[in-house]
């Protein structure tokens, strides 16, 4: 077990003292020479449509051939991922869905425009991770399909969810926009259910700017999901004749380019990120008061994000005032996740049924969404605090924020 190397009855920068973070983060380029070479041989193509092209083709067999899959769509968004994904299953308006009250609005956008209903299943208190008692006393006639998102790069207890939608008869889409390469048992998420979304945005672990993908082994969701994306327009038998409702989802050659780029680094990323955040996770073992995100037997992480709560009964402290002062301590954090402090199902869109003008479309007028709803997911906010490990980062980096997260866990305990 690692220590830390602050000593006791430091004073604590945010009150006048030395901060403990005494170095500046390791920094690092995430695109380089191979993403300039690619996108110029797209601009000496002159071609940057998805259908005429050949980059975005190219980066979805790479995808598909990382993950064994058998197909993978690319698309604009990790946003449009998901919509595309939920749509596939081809359900009634007015069909539940249960997702996770702790997840970002990009899992939910889509949902709603597909005239879906939201049901938010409760989270596990020591990974934050979808519950799966939770899920399956959610389960009615009306449920038609359960979103499962691999929160902060660990991936959900589906030893419990698969065999729970088996049972229910119920499709599983998995949405791993912050969930490269991590895995379950030796399966990677995305593998599991029968059709995933990945992200590409600017702020996950590879990045093309914004793009997403699609990812199932089922020949007949590949196929719905690339009119998906297009229009309905049936490019492959050559038929401009749409019999649904379907966006414009479509990545440009241009982004492809960087995609493929990117791709061929994600494992090296997220291998440097695993090292790091178990090396910090180690230092906060032995801190008194702070507590790691559980990481279930048989598990790996990609983080994404690094997560940690505090126990309340040691730290005599609000986890906004832990944040405060971590932050003077020169380690960037947040006291409130990445859901604007509280669950989605407390965002105005859902208080107010506000999704379209002039209607609580597609709202069940008989489900309302209330405070109290997710308890665990409600209560998190007050004791989880979330900060980021790169793979830019050193090993200084990382023992510099544990003595860090010690020296301001020691304050507010008294020890």
């Amino acid at each position: 077990m690692m220590s830390v190397q602050i000593a006791s009855g430091e004073e604590l920068a945010i009150h006048g003292g030395p901060k403990a973070k005494k170095s500046p983060f390791g920094t690092g380029r995430r695109h380089g020479p191979l993403e300039k070479k690619l996108l110029e041989e797209v601009i000496d193509s002159d071609v940057l449509f998805f259908y005429t092209g050949q980059k975005v083709r190219q980066f979805e067999r790479e995808f598909a051939e990382l993950y064994g899959m058998k197909h993978v769509v690319a698309c604009s968004s990790g946003t449009a991922a998901v919509h595309i994904a939920a749509a596939s299953l081809n359900l009634p308006a007015g069909s539940e869905v249960i997702v996770p009250a702790i997840t970002d609005m990009g899992t939910l956008t889509g949902l709603l425009y597909q005239g879906l209903v939201p049901v938010f299943a409760d989270v596990d208190a020591e990974t934050l991770n979808v519950d799966a008692a939770s899920v399956e006393r959610l389960i009615t006639e009306r449920t038609g399909t359960i979103v499962v998102v691999h929160h902060s790069g660990l991936v959900a207890d589906m030893g419990s969810l698969l065999p729970l939608a088996k049972r229910a008869g119920v499709p599983l889409v998995e949405d791993c926009a912050q969930a490269y390469c991590c895995e379950y048992d030796g399966r990677r998420a995305g593998t599991m259910g029968v059709i995933a979304s990945f992200s590409l945005n600017h702020f996950k672990h590879i990045t093309c700017g914004s793009g997403g993908m699609v990812a199932t082994n089922d020949d007949q969701l590949r196929y719905r999901a690339s009119l998906l994306l297009d229009k309905c327009y049936q490019r492959e038998e050559g038929i401009r004749n749409p019999f649904f409702l379907a966006a414009n989802y479509q990545m440009t050659e241009l982004q492809g380019a960087v995609a493929i780029a990117q791709i061929r680094k994600v494992e090296d990323v997220v291998a440097r990120r695993r090292t790091l955040g178990m090396r910090l996770r180690e230092r906060l073992d032995a801190i008194p008061g702070i507590m790691n995100q559980r990481i279930p037997q048989g598990c790996t992480h990609s983080f994404f994000l690094f997560l940690f709560r505090l126990d309340l009964e040691v730290l005599r402290v609000s986890a906004s005032d832990f944040a405060a002062a971590l932050q003077a301590e020169g380690v960037p954090n947040s006291a409130h996740m990445i859901t604007g402090g509280r669950p989605v199902y407390l965002y105005d869109i859902f208080q107010k049924r506000s999704a379209f003008p002039g209607t609580e479309w597609p709202f069940d007028p008989a489900r309302i969404y209330r405070p109290g709803d997710c308890p665990v997911a409600e209560a998190a906010f007050s004791n989880w605090i979330t900060t980021n490990v790169s793979e830019h980062y050193t090993e200084q980096d990382i023992d510099e924020m544990g003595d860090a997260i010690a020296k301001v866990a020691r304050h507010f305990s008294g020890k």
